[in-house]
């Protein structure tokens, strides 16, 4: 009796631990400006943990968790803390810090390795970047402080502009061309999107970026072993057919190594 009783409990233990042995491999991903809301992107990140924990094994649990305003994003990282993420540039400089953010990967929207930001006015407006006057919107811009160093090389408060974050980057292009703004940020796949437009006839660039990093794939805290096979699996999707439609709605196809540029903007912006 006592024996058949210990052959059933370690029966249980044997198959039951491993769900209560898992580790937990949550991530976020923090895009401030980016269009839709947590509740929108939701289904994506359930496909991204779906696809990650199938790759990884029953030894992780995976969630994910979208936000794409610094104030929401705030508040779910003062009670959680996920163990990887993907955040956009801005982010990144203005936090890495605080929240011990250590890259892992990078991601490649359109296909390409870099960002390029652009200052954008109407035609007739003004021809010199130190002569636009009012507001300057972009998609990046809710970090001002980080922003105006990786654009104009020059704090914030001694622009002649203010910088302002928006979810609506044609609206704001728009009213630029209406002449009821000063001017405005594209980044490479926005500035990319409007050529095609009919409004592009209208538009020059005044200033552009040095090539920039974009969106990284970041560890909280120090690389473990688990983030050196989470690095493999994204390595790889770019290969595999099952994540074709996945990266697409990632805007991205797919990871490459880090960025090693992070490292030299960290210090500038520290």
């Amino acid at each position: 009796m006592l024996r058949n009783m210990l052959i059933v409990l370690l029966f249980l233990v044997a198959t039951v631990s491993p769900a209560f042995c898992s580790e937990s491999f949550d991530f976020v991903i923090i895009q401030p400006g980016q269009p839709g809301t947590s509740e929108d992107a939701q289904p994506v990140m359930d496909a991204l943990a779906t696809y990650l924990q199938n790759k990884l094994g029953a030894d992780v649990t995976i969630r994910g968790h979208y936000f794409n305003q610094i104030e929401q994003a705030s508040a779910y990282l003062a009670d959680n803390r996920p163990k990887w993420g993907i955040v956009g540039l801005g982010y990144y400089l203005g936090h890495a810090g605080a929240l011990c953010l250590t890259p892992l990967a990078s991601t490649r929207p359109g296909g390409a390795d870099s960002d390029v930001w652009r200052l954008v006015v109407a035609k007739d407006g003004p021809d010199k970047w130190q002569s636009v006057k009012g507001a300057v919107s972009g998609t990046m811009l809710f970090e001002p402080g980080v922003a105006a160093g990786l654009m104009f090389d020059t704090p914030v408060a001694e622009l002649p502009f203010t910088l302002e974050g928006t979810v609506r980057p044609l609206r704001a292009l728009r009213s630029v061309l209406r002449g009821k703004g000063g001017a405005v940020v594209l980044d490479k796949p926005q500035y990319d999107a409007v050529q095609s437009l009919s409004m592009a006839s209208g538009l020059k660039v005044l200033k552009t970026s040095a090539a920039l990093p974009t969106s990284a794939v970041v560890a909280f805290g120090p690389l473990g072993k688990i983030h050196e096979r989470l690095r493999a699996v994204l390595r790889e999707m770019r290969n595999d057919p099952a994540a074709v439609d996945l990266l697409q709605l990632l805007q991205t196809e797919g990871f490459g190594p880090v960025d090693k540029r992070l490292d030299a903007l960290k210090e500038k912006s520290a």
